[in-house]
């Protein structure tokens, strides 16, 4: 980090005394010139005005004992303190709804077991005629439902 403050401190000084060299590097030529005697004095008169500025209100600029909040207090306090209330609410919330859903599909799956199972109501073997029966009821009702629609 050093080497790199050092290399760009010194680039920022050539650039200060040789500006022509990053006049030459843009796209468009420039006619300025930095160093006439108005800008001088200009540049000279802001800075000694503010470092004037800086001295008489350095007094003002005393430590105090108080505690600034800045940024990172959301993430050193809030974030900690939101992540604990999030666990202890939503674990139990989890909790039973993933018992409710647990519950929920072992009974849909007996329920199912009971209805599709081998010893089942769809599950069994049916007679040939029975078969065709339901199959016309089928047929019946997908007919009756398509000439309904149309």
């Amino acid at each position: 980090m050093r080497l790199a403050m050092g290399l760009f401190a010194a680039l920022c000084i050539f650039l200060g005394v040789y500006p022509a060299s990053l006049y030459a590097i843009l796209p468009h030529a420039v006619d300025y010139v930095p160093y006439t005697g108005s800008h001088v004095v200009t540049q000279l008169q802001l800075l000694l005005f503010s470092g004037l500025a800086f001295f008489v209100m350095l007094p003002l600029m005393k430590r105090t004992l108080t505690i600034s909040l800045d940024l990172d207090w959301f993430y050193r306090r809030l974030a900690p303190a939101l992540t604990t209330f999030c666990y202890r609410v939503g674990m139990p919330v989890d909790a039973a709804l993933r018992r409710g859903v647990v519950g929920g599909l072992s009974s849909l799956i007996q329920g199912l077991r009971v209805w599709c199972g081998p010893q089942g109501i769809a599950g069994r073997a049916w007679a040939t005629g029975s078969m065709v029966v339901v199959v016309l009821l089928l047929l019946t009702g997908t007919l009756v439902f398509y000439f309904s629609t149309r």
